[in-house]
């Protein structure tokens, strides 16, 4: 078929023209202009059409303010230039049935007010070689009559299209973390979403968007019969719902979590022959859609990322949310996604995790999915794999690149256990002694790992004593990362694999490291020597920002899952210089066949077109990295 890519969008959340009367938060009196820069943003992806989630409106029904909330919306989306097809929301018909809903239950009142300015509640669209399923869930488990019309009309919709590429859209998730969770505001309650899941499972509809929670996760779910679906709950292009700001371990952030701009955008689904590919696009909260450069707007080709990600933090944790809020008398459990999110958002496909990932159930599942995300893990551990250990890389190997090895330099010659995956090895103790540490005035408890690049980037003595299929060369945050890579690929040798280690910038045991700008530039002189050796594997370490402890630094992410600017100019990079494309340096400027220079320094005094590569925007000044076209 040929591809096909289409926009989702969900809880805008409109207000009346005007100073809202329900602006109880200053967030409030931007949602109107928030949705405009979104639908600006969805324009330039170009979809062949769009589908909202539902809550169009903020006003519920039945308020006077929420026609003219409507008003508003059709005026914004009729800037969109391709079709829009809608599902209900609980601000568009009304609360799913439950006796402690804060808004008034669904009604076939309320939607009959909602077919006069969207259709039908429910709806089947066969297009561009795809099929559309929208489905009405606020009514699920209603007993009114519009429920049983749905149901029997859905069975029917999803016997004739069996077989065919389907996405169905609602706007209440069928769950939130797990399928057998009891049912809170958040998702839908039984028997509504077992009958819903195994309608869909059993149609083999292939994902299923969802609106409602205002903040992005990814499940997929596996039927007990057989068959599986990607599930994917989708940010608001308006508020964050506050209490989400649980799941970062850190402050909630503006208006205690609610106006965490960063968490507010839309997606952009891909689909073609070889499967769907779902693109975050983040807003920013913009009230304005910001300058996009050619290469860099949604919607454009994403590419595998240069480099692999080391993620020290858990990346699956599933925290409480409080009984609170909307949910007064429910504590719900969700996944923090955000760093997974962020992954994909950077086209990652290698992620460096330690061994013990593997042997947790509910993780080594999630590893699984990735795989068929098309992301692999380098296994990290620093003791030998039990037998478990490997019959697990065994039965799981399609998701495993390789397993990394760090032992003691006593131990490199050592023969390591068989595995159904490539060893690469890391020693311990690479560091030379200082003369400080021999004198005893000093002893440093932080042991550092893999081959290390000594003065003139030589190699490590112990080289030539490694057993396995791989070495692990460290790049330290004091040798240049372009030569440090460079020097790791010269140390390949046929039939062994090399992976260079490149250590982002960090100050001393008890100092914060806070330079964006330093780290930003390592990163991208990592991703460039990268594309220029792509003979070798590039892992950077680490991925999200080290807050507490020793050796505080920032990473790509803060720990709320928000972009720094390295991960917006690596994001970039791997857009614009694309595989197969061997840059080189002089000094501190890349040159990329066929696209033009990277000044890492930020280049002033260029003349030309300049892109500021962490915005995407034409370059005023900044501190770079800044791209000067051919």
């Amino acid at each position: 078929m040929p591809s096909v890519r289409f926009a989702v969008i969900a809880d805008s959340h409109f207000h009346p023209p005007g100073v809202p009367e329900q602006a109880v938060w200053e967030s409030d009196r931007h949602f109107n202009a928030r949705n405009r820069a979104a639908i600006a943003l969805v324009r330039r992806a170009e979809p062949a059409f769009a589908v909202h989630l539902g809550d169009v409106p903020h006003p519920v029904p039945g308020l006077a303010a929420h026609a003219d909330a409507l008003a508003v919306a059709h005026e914004t989306y009729a800037a969109l230039e391709a079709p829009l097809y809608v599902v209900p929301g609980n601000h568009d018909v009304g609360d799913k049935p439950h006796p402690w809903a804060p808004a008034p239950s669904v009604s076939p009142e309320k939607h009959a007010v909602f077919a006069t300015h969207w259709g039908a509640p429910w709806w089947v669209i066969e297009r561009d070689g795809i099929v559309l399923v929208g489905i009405d869930t606020p009514v699920l488990n209603s007993g009114l009559a519009l429920e049983a019309e749905q149901w029997e009309w859905l069975a029917d919709t999803l016997a004739k299209v069996r077989g065919q590429r389907i996405f169905a859209f609602v706007h209440y998730p069928p769950f939130l973390l797990e399928p057998s969770e009891p049912e809170h505001y958040d998702n839908l309650a039984e028997p509504g979403r077992g009958r819903l899941l195994d309608l869909l499972v059993g149609a083999g509809v292939e994902a299923l968007f969802c609106g409602h929670v205002h903040h992005p996760f990814w499940n997929r779910y596996v039927s007990p019969t057989g068959g599986a679906l990607d599930i994917y709950l989708l940010p608001s292009t308006a508020f964050v719902r506050p209490g989400y700001a649980e799941l970062a371990r850190v402050g909630p952030g503006a208006e205690h979590g609610r106006d965490d701009g960063e968490r507010l955008g839309f997606c952009v689904v891909h689909v073609d022959d070889g499967g769907h590919r779902v693109e975050w696009v983040r807003t920013g909260g913009a009230i304005e859609a910001p300058e996009i450069i050619a290469g860099l707007g949604p919607g454009e080709a994403r590419p595998r990322c240069p480099v692999g990600l080391t993620l020290r933090h858990s990346w699956d944790a599933v925290l409480d949310i409080p009984a609170d809020g909307l949910d007064p008398f429910r504590r719900k459990q969700a996944r923090n996604d955000l760093t997974l999110l962020a992954t994909w958002e950077l086209g990652a496909t290698v992620l460096r995790l330690p061994l013990e990932d593997l042997r947790r159930p509910a993780t080594r599942a999630r590893l699984l999915a990735l795989a068929a995300n098309g992301q692999r893990a380098i296994l990290w551990t620093p003791e030998a794999p039990t037998a478990e250990d490997v019959a697990l890389v065994e039965a799981h190997r399609h998701a495993i690149l390789a397993v990394e090895f760090i032992v003691p330099r006593a131990w490199l010659d050592r023969a390591l256990p068989s595995l159904a995956v490539p060893r690469w090895v890391a020693p311990l103790g690479s560091a030379p002694v200082s003369g400080a540490t021999a004198k005893g005035r000093y002893f440093s408890h932080f042991t550092p790992h893999g081959f290390a690049l000594g003065e003139g980037l030589s190699d490590d003595p112990d080289l030539g004593r490694a057993t396995g299929d791989g070495v692990v060369v460290r790049v330290d945050p004091e040798v240049d990362a372009w030569e440090g890579i460079a020097a790791a690929a010269g140390l390949r040798r046929e039939g062994r694999a090399v992976m260079a280690l490149v250590l982002l910038p960090r100050g001393g045991e008890s100092v914060t490291f806070t330079d964006d700008a330093a780290v930003t530039r390592r990163v991208a002189l990592a991703a460039l020597a990268a594309r220029a050796h792509p003979e070798i594997t590039v892992v950077l370490d680490t991925f999200q920002d080290h807050d507490r402890g020793y050796f505080t630094r920032h990473g790509l992410y803060d720990r709320r899952g928000n972009p720094r600017p390295a991960a917006r100019v690596l994001a970039s990079l791997a857009r614009l210089v694309p595989e197969g494309a061997r840059p080189t340096r002089e000094g501190s400027v890349v040159t990329v066949p066929g696209l033009g220079r990277v000044w890492l320094d930020g280049g002033e005094g260029v003349e030309g077109e300049r892109v500021d590569l962490e915005r995407g925007v034409l370059a005023t000044g900044i501190r770079g990295p800044v791209l000067e076209r051919e």
